[in-house]
């Protein structure tokens, strides 16, 4: 019996390889990812471009409160029998403190639809386990926002207050305290600047 090996059929490795399609799926979850990667990079930049909004707005309506302090303090240090405490100069501070606010206002309003849209990106397949930037998932970037539109929110909350009532303060004492929560906000404060720092720092390209 002979032990010579049979001979290898090698017609097979001229034949063209066969190249099959991607499927469509795998596609569809790419296509997915980009647009998520699109809209982040949209929505962060919205957040920090507000951020520095607010961090002017804080400055400018300092200045105001300022200017409606001194006003104030002026009619209450000479005030006499039947004087008004509302001179006519004191009305276009007020304005245009209510115009600040306001801009406090539209920063809330879209940092809320920034993290409306972020939930929805959550929702497309493959973004909840993919990194995007350095290190952070969809759910940091949610979780960012949700503190932002939180200390936004009480912020606000403080500067209507003072919007509402700096310009109707009868001591000197309370024109003092109302003016210095808008000087030194507990809400939009130094933690939060940080935060934003986080955020820039993430948003570096690798």
């Amino acid at each position: 019996m002979s032990s010579t090996p049979p001979k290898v059929d090698t017609s097979l490795t001229t034949l063209t390889p066969v190249r099959f399609l991607d499927s469509p799926r795998p596609k569809l979850q790419n296509d997915q990812l980009l647009t998520c990667k699109t809209r982040l990079d949209t929505i962060t930049k919205t957040l920090l471009d507000n951020f520095a909004k607010w961090q002017i707005a804080q400055k400018r309506g300092q200045s105001l409160c300022n200017s409606i302090e001194a006003i104030k303090t002026k009619c209450l240090e000479s005030k006499s029998p039947g004087d008004s405490l509302y001179p006519e100069e004191l009305q276009p501070f007020c304005d245009k403190l209510a115009i600040i606010f306001s801009v406090f206002e539209d920063i809330l309003k879209n940092t809320k639809e920034a993290l409306r849209q972020l939930n929805a990106l959550a929702k497309l397949q493959g973004t909840s386990s993919e990194i995007f930037y350095r290190t952070w998932f969809i759910e940091d970037f949610i979780n960012f926002a949700k503190t932002i539109v939180e200390r936004y929110q009480a912020e606000c909350d403080v500067k209507r207050f003072v919007t509402e009532e700096l310009a109707h303060c009868q001591q000197r004492s309370d024109l003092i305290r109302v003016s210095s929560l808008w000087e030194y906000p507990c809400h939009v404060d130094e933690n939060v600047k940080l935060l934003f720092l986080f955020l820039a720092e993430e948003l570096k390209v690798k």
